[in-house]
């Protein structure tokens, strides 16, 4: 279609107010076009660092899925070394396994607490602190960590203290032996549900605990 003469007239008009910012850079023209620009390169660099951070939380948050979790089964005796406790008396008993049985450095040596529930049933809980990873201690009345005060109640719930969650627990599992077998670690929310492995001081639940990647287990 042939341009009109307000067509020709409209695109003088406009690379004449270009020309003229060009050729003089205070001019309010001038300051217009370098207001778009800085508008476009702020939108630009807030598109690419949201990117940016949306990565790394996305692939956290898809990395579960497609992750092959590593198995560890460890014998730590017949289940008759752990029969149910008096009433009033330390409800767990403190066992000591090596996490990597081939492991004779001493570094995979770990503590967990042995509940017996009865009808060989086991509760297994971690002695690593959810503050900042220091071995909690047993007591009739629930777990103490005497480096900075956390306090959990006989489920390993938090009660007090500067803990973010719940102490840590074992699968547990009794073979054809009549033996008591420790399986995963993974961590567990305020509701005692159970929820992927994660470190010390890093939540499980919530928008928080998708900035932190899954503890290792060992």
């Amino acid at each position: 279609m042939a341009e009109t003469p307000a067509d020709n007239q409209e695109d003088r008009t406009t690379l004449g107010e270009a020309a003229a910012a060009a050729a003089n850079p205070g001019s309010a023209q001038a300051a217009m076009t370098r207001q778009k620009m800085l508008t476009g390169g702020t939108i630009a660099l807030g598109g690419l660092m949201s990117a940016i951070i949306a990565v790394p939380v996305t692939v956290a948050a898809l990395a579960p899925a497609f992750k092959k979790v590593k198995e560890y089964n460890i014998d730590i005796g017949p289940t008759s070394l752990y029969p149910p406790i008096g009433q009033g008396q330390a409800q767990f008993y403190d066992v000591t396994f090596e996490s990597k049985p081939d492991d004779t450095s001493g570094l995979s040596r770990r503590l967990v607490f042995i509940r017996n529930d009865g009808n060989n049933k086991f509760t297994a809980i971690s002695n690593t602190c959810m503050h900042l990873g220091c071995p909690v201690q047993a007591f009739p009345t629930g777990f103490s960590c005497p480096c900075h005060g956390g306090q959990y109640d006989t489920q390993g719930r938090r009660i007090a203290g500067p803990p973010v969650r719940p102490l840590n627990r074992y699968e547990t599992s009794v073979n054809e032996k009549g033996h008591l077998v420790l399986g995963q670690l993974y961590a567990m929310d305020d509701s005692l549900h159970r929820h992927q492995l994660k470190g010390p001081g890093q939540p499980v639940d919530g928008i928080l605990s998708y900035l932190y990647p899954d503890a290792p287990q060992g």
